[in-house]
């Protein structure tokens, strides 16, 4: 008896100081693995709706500045306050920035064909983007901006298929990217300064 007392004894003095050992190891590696997520010249493939997902996530974190240029942002109708839709979710997360001082720019394509439905759409989204703090700018008219581009605080890069349509975000097949960059998002910084130009 006396003996099982003694290694139950000698069981909880290692239990003890192993204990905050593994604690520290736990936090570590939950700290490097966090890091990774934000590694300069990381990516990550988004398939379909994956990309709503990582987007509303990084606008969430965002400290200084978005900025994106698209081809076509369609809120029309759309229940704006459904965030359970990837519309309104990306357009809450994105006032949600702006409120919080986060410097936040649409840049829209805008067309010299005034039947072009991108137009209507796209003006009608900015209307109400505009009310509610984000700045809008309209590309250069001489050539068509069919680009699906955001630039996160200077280092994340979102590209690829993706408007921000229900269409791109639910229904179709559509793939981009999401790249961790501070030297690629300078060339992302200079390519929206062009198209405004």
């Amino acid at each position: 008896m006396e003996r099982d007392r003694k290694n139950y004894h000698y069981i909880i003095t290692i239990l003890k100081i192993i204990s905050p050992v593994l604690f520290a190891l736990f936090i570590l590696t939950a700290n490097i693995l966090s890091k990774n997520n934000y590694q300069e010249g990381s990516y990550t493939i988004l398939n379909d709706d994956e990309y709503v997902r990582y987007f509303t996530s990084d606008t969430a974190k965002a400290e200084e500045s978005i900025t994106c240029a698209l081809f076509m942002y369609k809120l029309d109708n759309y229940n704006i306050n459904n965030l359970e839709e990837p519309i309104p979710l990306i357009t809450s997360a994105l006032i949600n920035a702006a409120k919080r001082n986060v410097n936040v720019t649409i840049i829209f394509e805008k067309s010299k064909d005034e039947n072009d439905l991108s137009n209507k759409y796209n003006e009608n989204t900015a209307a109400y983007l505009m009310k509610n703090g984000i700045n809008i700018l309209y590309d250069n008219e001489s050539k068509k901006l069919h680009a699906k581009l955001c630039l996160i605080d200077d280092k994340i890069i979102y590209t690829g298929s993706h408007n921000f349509t229900y269409s791109a975000m639910k229904r179709n097949s559509e793939n981009s990217v999401r790249i961790i960059s501070n030297s690629e998002a300078k060339k992302i910084k200079e390519y929206f300064t062009k198209i405004i130009e």
